[in-house]
């Protein structure tokens, strides 16, 4: 699954995935985590490169 943060792709497989008006995002914590557009962390679900 694409992830809507930059670069990264999921790692897990949500039963849904955590959507926020068009985007998807692999959890609730990445698409919370990163107001910002800053790296993901460990615990957001995905594996991000840059």
């Amino acid at each position: 699954m694409q992830c809507a943060c930059p670069g990264c792709h999921c790692t897990v497989k949500p039963d849904s995935p955590f959507r926020v008006g068009a985007l998807l995002f692999c959890s609730v914590v990445c698409a919370k985590g990163h107001p910002n557009g800053e790296p993901c962390h460990a615990s957001c679900g995905c594996e991000c490169h840059g």
